[in-house]
């Protein structure tokens, strides 16, 4: 009686309710095998919150089967947060199933799409697997994900694989908890899946093997658009001078660096230094762009990218991307490049290709499994000495959420900026971020941007309660939030430009308490109506205060100065001489016209038609220029790419030259920087060294002006955020000035300090706000 009632007792059962990513990766059946394995009784489901599961058995039993949940757990696999909860035993069960998906509030997470794992690729170049050469296998592992899925939860319905029905033989493997495509959703093989085609420009079909056909087009120097995980591609060698220069003129992209498909990660290591962790991340299931030093430029042709000292390196990710690679061993290096013209968006629609890109390329290679939205590369850049800096957050880790350290009351939408559009919708804690969209000024791109937004509030079944934006008036992306927050009847929350930046850093580190925001970018909308960009910010969620910024410019035109670097640097010039600047020998150089220099220097001595900035990215512009470096920036940022390029010839021990600018309370002056670069260049010191002294300089004054507020603030920590952080040289430096002032440095490790980050900016300011308001 006493061992039976003690038997009694040690069956309990438990309900747990796992959140992260945790659908799409081989959850599931992982659970019933571990189930199976402790010999427990219960099911596992996927549910609109993320993945239920119910066991019953021993206590011990029980245990041992939580704590594997968490180590045991699939590759893929990400769990936020386990909630346990006791329920009654069930005495007539018998066995652990998996039961069918519920729908109710879509609150889980969805997974990031993935590189192709090497299980999948053994299988693919296998001549005796049946999936041998099959351009779209995957499994629980790999593949497409959120660039298929149309609704939560993510179950084969709610794909844009819902119009392929599986074989026989892929239904086995489907419906077999111990095959590693258990429940895989895009499951296909050559029998039942989308198939592969090679289409000429004009739409009709090559005869002929697509991938091996392709192969032999891209060996002799044609383009071919390749349809890949979230988008298109146009391809081309990347040591084919000629190839290359065709494509920048069909693609009408004049100077922006390409990035470069390279066979294996050796092959990587060839052409760029590489630390460690950037070719861990190369050979990940993320699989970014990664920018890192190039060494080997004499293997690639000249004009992937000109005039810069990074090259952006990526390994094959897809199934097409290794069968071509294995149909033509000559082929070794490949541009890579989003397939539309330039400002335009990603092409993802088959009719499209041929429509859009047809004019663009020799052939298409596409198949008919459709693509749900536009997923572009991400990109990140190679830091030695620091983990890798994110420029664009798109495929591999979009849309993982990021955790806020205080949760929104109720959910809300922000739009992000103009510039390197994000966007992002806000439930609880969470702010789910979008891929990245790009500029917004293309009638195309403005649409796409549109699109974006509606799918993410569907996808995640979010009906905004409020509306974030950027305070500039004439940003387009606020111009719609003001629309929509009107429709809905909603607040609509602005918040400044350069506040955002420093909110998305404090939102990052999940930091509460206020920090010295050191924000540098090209340009922000000031609250006193001015241009900002060099900003000094004591900056929390809810608020910031202006401490200090750079002395601002005078730049004739506006936004034209923005391309036209000379503008800066006569801008630059006239700070340094007066009025008198026009006749300086360097103004001579950069306006031979003595018409044309004479309208600007009148514009600048009378402030006629100029514009009063602080934006550090246009001091980085004029130094450009002033040292013949970049007189026109064809691509944004592509003078301070030039400058740090010039700036990496001379390692950090090596700048012997010395710069100071003048740090006067709350501004710093550049002004007696520039006159002793100028000098030092009459003298002979060559543009490499003066770029280097420049960055050199340029750190020091913001270390010296960092440091002055934190004594007058008692704040030890300081923030690195806008898109002149991007910049690896002046970021590392800064960087160690402060550390070595025992200050603790904030950088950018999961949204790009570019405005890549501003919808996260906006919704840590916006939620603080909202409860400051109703407190």
């Amino acid at each position: 009686m006493h061992a039976s009632a003690t038997q009694h007792i040690q069956q309990l059962r438990r309900q747990w309710l796992i959140q992260g990513q945790v659908q799409g990766v081989g959850f599931r059946p992982f659970v019933y095998r571990l189930a199976r394995e402790l010999q427990l009784q219960g099911y596992v489901r996927n549910d609109g919150q993320g993945v239920t599961v119910e066991a019953q058995g021993a206590a011990k039993q029980l245990a041992r089967f939580e704590r594997r949940l968490q180590t045991d757990k699939p590759g893929l696999a990400v769990i936020d947060s386990i909630y346990t909860t006791h329920v009654t035993p069930n005495a007539h069960e018998d066995g652990f199933i998996i039961v069918h998906s519920e729908a109710d509030g879509a609150t889980a997470r969805v997974t990031i799409d993935t590189a192709l794992c090497d299980m999948c690729k053994r299988e693919l170049l296998d001549p005796i697997d049946r999936r041998h050469g099959y351009a779209l296998i995957n499994c629980t592992h790999c593949g497409p994900r959120y660039s298929i899925v149309n609704g939560i939860p993510y179950d084969r319905p709610n794909t844009t694989m819902a119009g392929f029905d599986m074989c026989p033989d892929c239904e086995d493997e489907y419906t077999d908890p111990a095959d590693r495509r258990y429940h895989a959703q895009p499951i296909a093989c050559h029998a039942c899946g989308p198939t592969l085609q090679l289409l000429a420009p004009t739409g009709d079909p090559f005869d002929a093997d697509p991938i091996a056909r392709a192969a032999e087009l891209l060996l002799d120097g044609g383009i071919v658009a390749i349809k890949g995980l979230g988008g298109f591609h146009l391809a081309v060698r990347a040591d084919d001078e000629n190839a290359v220069q065709r494509l920048r003129q069909r693609k009408q992209r004049d100077a922006k660096p390409f990035a470069v498909m390279v066979r294996d990660i050796d092959a990587a290591k060839h052409l760029a230094r590489l630390s460690d962790e950037a070719a861990k991340l190369l050979r990940s299931a993320v699989c970014p762009i990664v920018l890192a030093e190039a060494n080997n430029a004499a293997a690639l042709a000249q004009s992937i990218a000109p005039g810069v000292h990074r090259v952006g390196l990526m390994l094959p990710y897809t199934p097409i991307h290794h069968l071509l690679y294995a149909a033509e061993p000559r082929l070794n290096l490949l541009v890579m490049t989003s397939a539309n013209l330039t400002d335009e968006p990603l092409v993802i629609d088959n009719d499209e290709a041929v429509e859009r890109l047809g004019g663009l390329c020799d052939a298409l290679l596409l198949h008919d499994r459709p693509i749900a939205r536009r997923v572009d590369d991400s990109v990140v850049i190679d830091m030695p000495d620091a983990p890798p800096l994110p420029i664009r957050r798109a495929r591999g880790y979009a849309p993982a959420p990021l955790r806020l350290p205080i949760a929104a009351d109720e959910p809300g939408l922000c739009v992000g900026g103009e510039l390197k559009n994000t966007v992002a919708v806000v439930r609880g804690d969470e702010v789910i971020l979008s891929q990245h969209l790009g500029d917004l000024k293309h009638p195309l791109a403005l649409e796409a941007f549109e699109q974006a937004v509606h799918d993410l509030m569907a996808l995640f079944e979010v009906q905004p309660r409020w509306v974030a934006c950027d305070a500039h008036p004439l940003y387009l992306s606020t111009q719609r939030a003001k629309r929509w927050a009107e429709q809905w009847g909603v607040p609509l929350i602005e918040v400044q430009h350069h506040h955002a930046h420093a909110a998305a850093l404090l939102a990052e580190h999940r930091m509460t308490e206020p920090i010295l925001a050191a924000v540098c970018d090209g340009v922000g909308y000031g609250d006193d109506g001015g241009v900002w960009g060099g900003e000094l910010l004591l900056a929390g969620a809810m608020g910031y205060r202006r401490l200090a910024h750079l002395r601002p410019l005078r730049l004739p035109g506006g936004d034209a100065a923005a391309r036209d670097t000379r503008r800066c640097a006569l801008a630059l010039l006239y700070q340094a001489f007066g009025d008198d600047f026009a006749d300086h020998p360097v103004a001579l150089r950069l306006y031979p016209s003595r018409d044309e220099r004479t309208v600007l220097a009148t514009m600048i001595k009378n402030n006629v038609r100029c514009a009063e900035s602080t934006a550090a990215g246009r001091v980085f512009d004029g130094v450009a220029a002033l040292l013949g470096l970049c007189s026109e920036n064809r691509h944004e940022a592509e003078a301070p790419m030039k400058l740090e390029a010039a700036a990496s010839m001379v390692g950090q021990l090596g700048v012997g030259l010395k710069l100071d600018a003048e740090v006067t309370g709350d501004v710093i002056d550049l002004a007696p920087m520039v006159r002793q670069l100028l000098v030092a260049e009459a003298k002979g010191s060559s543009k490499h060294e003066l770029a280097a002294a420049f960055h050199a300089g340029f750190a020091d004054a913001w270390a010296e002006l960092v440091g002055h507020a934190a004594a007058t603030t008692g704040v030890r920590c300081v923030g690195l955020t806008g898109g002149v952080f991007c910049n690896e040289r002046l970021t590392t430096t800064l960087s160690e000035r402060l550390t070595a002032a025992r200050l603790r440095v904030l950088r950018h490790e999961a949204v790009p300090p570019n405005d890549g980050g501003l919808a996260l900016g906006q919704a840590y300011a916006a939620i603080d706000h909202l409860k400051d308001t109703e407190g």
